[in-house]
């Protein structure tokens, strides 16, 4: 009952209480314990009275109480959503705009949002945008938008540091990195990442596969250093953007708007923004590709994927008034990709570990008590398919020469 009236709360800030002739309908969307890891899930009608029509069709997304609140940086990181909502999203769409470029929206329309009290956004279910399953393979045609909408937003930043670098230095200073800012959480996932790592040490043959256990030996030794270096700006330097920093599959939704072709997305919608922060563009690539897709279509389409990023982010970045190769050549891009690549590897590990679960063996890590614990969690390997995706990581990474 709390979670409701909280939510009628901010229904009735978003509508500055103009509802007298509406009643709201809340329904929690949250399906399974630990699905929404953090947060409660909840949707919301708004309906005439008389009529019964609805008028809204919305969502909100609240922090879980618990005592993950204890171990993770969770006022930190929903006040970080807030901000790019509020605060960032608003200044993208206007610059656009004012670019004459208005067909890059991949973004929710928000009501309202604040830590204490959730965001408010559009339901895009009824807007015929979908989830798939993470656990499913991802196609090509899914994979390509993907990597063409993130060249398109990453090129945002590029043209604003290029155009408006007063506001870009806002950006800067309000988005410094969130999740391993917080140096309870660095120890927790680097703790839990070797623990799988000494796991996957074990499932390897050490006269077939020397090379590869070399390989994830000397990441492991190397761990705490990797993680203290690889979300370092100075590396960076001019070639920063605003990342999103967290491309799951769960964090994308769909629509499929051409009839002949049902199976091909059309549009998508970015989610859960709560660790966007400044970084290399390479960071979102290698979190996307080495977690969302599978070797089978890393083996045909990787450097076309990295091809059509790239081919988009210098389209969008022409229409929006600046030179794509005098900000980010694509010598730089493939660069970034080699010397940040264990960042992909290290994400891999413990993320692949975390959604990879079946759903009766996913953790609530909304009521834990402990780091220890909080460590337990995460260190637990899949029962299934996780041993062939992360070897297909390591032997990729080495395919690709992106030696650490």
């Amino acid at each position: 009952m709390a979670e409701e009236q909280t939510i009628k709360c901010l229904v009735e800030k978003a509508f500055k209480g103009n509802l007298d002739k509406y009643t709201t309908e809340i329904v929690n969307a949250s399906a399974n314990i630990g699905e929404h890891y953090h947060s409660s899930i909840h949707t919301v009608k708004i309906k005439e009275k008389e009529e019964g029509n609805i008028k809204f069709h919305l969502f909100v997304k609240m922090a879980s109480p618990g005592g993950c609140i204890n171990s993770m940086p969770l006022r930190e990181m929903y006040e970080r959503e807030t901000h790019f909502y509020v605060n960032i999203l608003p200044k993208l769409i206007d610059f656009q705009q004012d670019k004459n470029c208005t067909n890059f929206h991949p973004f929710a329309k928000i009501y309202a949002a604040s830590f204490d009290e959730g965001i408010l956004m559009d339901d895009m279910k009824v807007k015929n945008f979908k989830l798939v399953d993470h656990r499913a393979k991802l196609d090509f045609p899914h994979a390509l938008l993907i990597m063409k909408e993130i060249g398109k937003f990453h090129a945002l930043s590029f043209a604003i540091r290029d155009q408006k670098p007063e506001f870009f230095k806002y950006l800067e200073n309000s988005c410094p990195e969130v999740l391993f800012g917080s140096q309870s959480m660095k120890h927790i996932l680097v703790k839990a990442t070797e623990n799988i790592g000494k796991v996957i040490l074990d499932t390897y043959d050490p006269c077939v596969n020397r090379r590869e256990m070399e390989f994830l030996r000397n990441f492991l030794e190397n761990l705490p250093r990797i993680v203290n270096s690889m979300l370092s700006l100075d590396k960076v330097g001019k070639y920063a953007v605003l990342n999103h920093g967290d491309l799951g599959i769960r964090n994308i939704m769909f629509k499929y708007d051409d009839a002949e072709k049902p199976h091909i997305p059309t549009e998508l919608c970015l989610l859960d923004w709560q660790i966007a922060r400044l970084g290399s563009p390479a960071l979102d690539i290698l979190f996307f590709i080495f977690i969302c897709t599978e070797k089978e279509l890393r083996d045909h389409y990787y450097t076309r994927l990295v091809e059509e990023y790239y081919q988009s982010l210098s389209s969008f970045l022409r229409q929006l008034g600046s030179d794509p190769q005098a900000l980010f050549p694509y010598e730089i891009l493939l660069q970034h990709l080699a010397q940040l690549s264990e960042f992909g590897l290290f994400n891999a590990i413990w993320i692949l570990a975390l959604v990879m679960r079946e759903n009766d063996d996913v953790p609530d890590i909304s009521n834990v008590e402990s780091e220890d614990t909080f460590i337990q969690m995460i260190s637990v390997v899949p029962k299934r398919g996780y041993m062939e995706r992360i070897h297909d990581v390591i032997s990729d990474l080495m395919k690709y020469d992106y030696v650490f």
